[in-house]
């Protein structure tokens, strides 16, 4: 029995929130993460306790991040799991981040080069980025200290493709690249086709991508989707290529860029929302030559 003043703050607490007093506090907990929402939030703390990042959540589904590599954690097993035996929720739990830290140390480790290469994408990167990912990355240079980088980009994870497992499934870097860039182009075409919109000033139209989608500057390095800008343009026309964040990639007709007056506030503009971004990538402008990019000067 409840010692009787205990007893009264107990029942003034009850009166006042429509809450219910007793010694099973462990019940109640039970109770209340056998809600999708609960359930998903104790995940959570639990994987960020383990060492993930995690991005923003939807109920049952989770991003677990370590770096430039994440895991799709989905919760629906577990949750019937615990909806079945809501007293084994702290072993459900634990098994969900065992799992998810066996999942991000193998990677993409057993995955074979056929599983892999639908699902090859190129990525491009300030070189300060790939810095950071604390391991080395397969990779092609580009201009102006950016590089591509690769990822088995699937439904259950992204792992960038490193030398050694470049070297166990027997390709080579340029292998690769040609595949991660003809996957670019395919989903491209399919899901995400070029956007040309009048811009403020005159009414010249700038066209590029700002999908979010991850890929939008990566675009600027595929050789097919420039030549469709070029097409819009004209394909006679110089075009300059700017990628100052990640999900940003915009281009205009190189003689509309020199003209008096519009060249400098355009490269402000992309040094100014380079150095405000979360993920900057080039304050530069690009033009092609002989079919490469190089730094317009």
């Amino acid at each position: 029995m409840l010692p009787r003043a205990l007893l009264v703050a107990c029942l003034a607490v009850a009166l006042a929130v429509g809450s219910s007093c007793s010694g099973d506090e462990g019940a109640d907990d039970d109770a209340q993460a056998a809600v999708p929402s609960a359930f998903t939030e104790i995940v959570r703390g639990e994987l960020v306790r383990a060492g993930f990042d995690i991005e923003p959540a939807t109920d049952l589904e989770l991003t677990a991040q370590q770096g430039p590599n994440r895991v799709e954690v989905d919760l629906h097993e577990a949750f019937e799991r615990l909806e079945d035996d809501p007293g084994s929720r702290d072993a459900i739990v634990d098994e969900v981040v065992a799992d998810t830290q066996e999942r991000a140390e193998t990677g993409i480790g057993e995955l074979s080069f056929e599983e892999a290469r639908e699902d090859l994408m190129p990525l491009l990167q300030a070189r300060f980025q790939i810095r950071r990912f604390g391991f080395e990355a397969a990779e092609t240079e580009q201009p102006a200290n950016l590089a591509t980088v690769y990822a088995v980009d699937s439904d259950d994870g992204f792992t960038i493709v490193t030398p050694a497992d470049v070297e166990r499934w027997g390709t080579t870097v340029e292998e690769i690249d040609e595949i991660a860039l003809d996957n670019l182009l395919r989903q491209t075409n399919e899901e995400e086709p070029l956007l040309c919109e009048p811009s403020g000033s005159g009414g010249q139209e700038l066209c590029g991508w700002a999908s979010g989608d991850g890929y939008d500057a990566t675009r600027m390095i595929v050789p097919e989707l420039r030549r469709q800008i070029r097409a819009e343009y004209g394909n006679d026309e110089p075009v300059a290529y700017a990628v100052p964040e990640e999900h940003i990639y915009v281009a205009l007709p190189l003689n509309v860029l020199r003209r008096a007056g519009i060249e400098r506030p355009f490269r402000l503009k992309l040094q100014r929302d380079f150095q405000m971004s979360e993920d900057p990538l080039s304050p530069e402008i690009f033009v092609e030559e002989n079919g490469e990019l190089v730094v317009l000067q």
